[in-house]
């Protein structure tokens, strides 16, 4: 018998959907996975573009953003991480690092004007029961609008999924949970959530409708179920497929189903 995390959050259910494997090694076993060159890059631009918000409006430019990453980088080490990335001999120079990171920045401003740009939270911790299940999230950011309801957006540094490998339900599914959250937690309705995609750059969005509501609440119960019987049996099948290929778990070989 194993002992299940008392708490899940969005991206732990997600880990759970892909492979019950790979949740368990990470979140019960507590075997860390070593950041990446596009975790990196999801962190440093996040973090780049929450500390812009916090200035002034006048000074949220493109030569402003540039000026914070720079100071950003210097502040985080961020040098020194990723050039100890193991993909950083493949993927290419410092440089390259930069300069994605940089074109994500630069596209916000293609999507939106970040002088005229106001949000009521960003990077705000959220934790609720939703039937019965407990759970946490950071949210990126959020708004509220002129009818009271709440638009909820989330920045994301990779490629926007082909629809036919993912699809709505999926790709909003961290976004309708955080509505869920929202709604029990401070009785708070969202109405419209987004996905800022800075590598295109595109923006998603979603009406937020109750039934979309209901399938992202079953998806939390369901998978709690899950987590709990698996627990209890203390055993977490694996799910193998072209996924597999990026996990850290089967190229150290400490997933079951690869190893010698």
């Amino acid at each position: 018998m194993l002992t299940p995390p008392p708490y899940l959050s969005p991206s732990a259910i997600g880990t759970f959907r892909q492979c019950p494997q790979k949740f368990k090694l990470s979140r019960i076993d507590k075997l860390s996975e070593p950041p990446t060159w596009h975790t990196h890059l999801g962190t440093f631009v996040h973090d780049v573009l929450e500390h812009m918000y916090q200035q002034s409006p006048d000074v949220r430019t493109v030569e402003g953003v540039r000026s914070l990453a720079a100071e950003r980088w210097a502040a985080g080490g961020w040098q020194e991480k990723v050039e100890s990335l193991e993909e950083a001999r493949k993927l290419g120079p410092i440089a390259k690092f930069k300069t994605q990171a940089f074109d994500c920045m630069k596209n916000l401003f293609v999507l939106e004007n970040p002088a005229d740009t106001e949000f009521d939270g960003m990077e705000h911790n959220v934790a609720a029961s939703v039937e019965g299940v407990q759970l946490k999230g950071i949210i990126d950011r959020f708004s509220f609008n002129e009818d009271g309801t709440i638009t909820i957006s989330d920045y994301k540094t990779g490629k926007v999924p082909n629809p036919r490998f993912k699809p709505e339900d999926d790709e909003f599914f961290q976004l309708l949970a955080y509505a869920l959250m929202l709604q029990e937690a401070d009785q708070e309705t969202t109405s419209r959530v987004e996905i800022v995609y800075l590598a295109e750059p595109v923006v998603r969005r979603l009406d937020v409708t109750t039934e979309k509501l209901s399938i992202a609440k079953g998806t939390i119960v369901e998978t709690r179920e899950s987590i709990d019987n698996f627990a209890a049996q203390g055993d977490f099948p694996c799910s193998t497929g072209p996924l597999c290929d990026w996990c850290h778990f089967k190229t150290t070989k400490v997933c079951p189903a690869f190893k010698d």
